[in-house]
């Protein structure tokens, strides 16, 4: 399961969202006298949020964002040796903000991103190989302890057989949530600013399709992302949340659902916006932060959150004509971006 960075999740693991873990709990504020320490944990949140805002521009004083990969011996070798190849390429087209330095979590108000960011990765036919230091570690994420960060890549066999190009997109994928988290930071304060879940899974399902199309000649594009389940789009705002959070996001329904609709985000702004490609996948894939703003969609790309949704009827429903796949589908060969496209034509445009 990929897992957006941010999010709270459960036990000693916790995904790094904006969202608290035990928000829906709260039934209003006690009358109580404050500890100390929770005073001075307000005290810190509100210095955090009266800082001034990242300028990725400037040299920051801890220097640029790194990773130091983990990658235990029950990989394959050559899977190993490609991981190494797969993040030098993504560093360069796609850096890390020195702004996640700043990044400052919800609850705790620690940084908790810092850098070399550890990246996990083992085959799951051995047991997690760090239980001391990662305990509980499992699936393919972002995750964290309200301290410190890490990138979990738990690969399967199958996900390792040949010809399964899930084996090098799922790097890009997580890659690009840590991605997501720096930029987005910019011109933000420390606390960053959100946007809705399907921005976040559907512009690291774009990232991860864009990087295989142009490096391995393979992506989900090449069958338009089949299936966009029809009744999944019915009410869109669902996606605005994960699945385990009341939402649709990543939940049964939301097959490629999110990436979709990312793709549909770029078409509406080529459209109604008079974009570019390159331009309107930039804004889509790479929104600046609005956090002072009450619509920030509307803001950035000069239409509502809900005329967006609106728009999405446009695409019609057919069946799917797949065997092992029974009900409508979303014909999504509209939206999918010209086969030349790459990443570095939209985050280091050259005209």
């Amino acid at each position: 399961m990929r897992n957006l960075f941010g999010l709270a999740i459960v036990a000693v693991v916790v995904f790094v969202t904006g969202c608290s873990a035990q928000e829906a709990t709260d039934v209003g504020p006690p009358a109580e006298v404050k500890t100390q320490a929770e005073s001075s944990l307000e005290d810190e949140n509100q210095a955090a949020s009266e800082a001034e805002p990242c300028d990725p521009s400037v040299a920051h004083p801890k220097g640029a964002f790194e990773f130091a990969p983990q990658l235990d011996d029950s990989l394959p070798t050559k899977w190993r040796e490609e991981f190494a190849v797969i993040l030098a390429k993504l560093q360069e087209v796609a850096p890390i903000s020195p702004c996640l330095h700043d990044f400052t979590d919800y609850e705790t108000g620690e940084n908790s991103a810092k850098s070399p960011m550890s990246i996990y990765a083992w085959s799951n036919t051995v047991s997690n190989p760090w239980p001391e230091e990662r305990p509980g570690m499992e699936g393919t994420s972002i995750s964290g302890n309200g301290s410190d960060t890490w990138m979990v890549l738990e690969m399967r066999p199958v996900d390792l057989a040949d010809g399964n190009i899930f084996q090098y997109s799922v790097i890009a994928h997580e890659y690009w949530h840590v991605y997501q988290r720096g930029a987005w930071m910019a011109g933000s304060p420390p606390q960053g600013s959100g946007w809705p879940v399907w921005m976040w899974e559907g512009g690291a399902g774009v990232v991860e399709n864009l990087f295989t199309a142009e490096h391995y000649g393979s992506s989900d594009f090449d069958n338009n992302l089949s299936p966009v389940i029809a009744t999944a789009l019915s009410n869109p705002a669902d996606f605005e949340l994960y699945d385990r959070d009341g939402g649709a996001a990543q939940g049964e329904s939301d097959m490629n659902t999110t990436t979709f609709m990312v793709l549909a985000l770029a078409k509406e702004l080529q459209t109604t916006q008079g974009l570019t490609e390159e331009q309107a996948f930039a804004l889509a894939l790479n929104p600046p932060a609005k956090p002072d703003s009450e619509t920030p969609f509307l803001d950035v790309f000069g239409v509502s959150l809900d005329a967006f949704y609106t728009s999405l009827a446009q695409y019609p429903a057919v069946e799917s004509g797949e065997d092992w796949f029974e009900g409508t589908v979303v014909e999504a060969s509209v939206v999918m971006p010209s086969k030349d496209l790459t990443l570095t034509a939209i985050l280091q445009p050259t005209g």
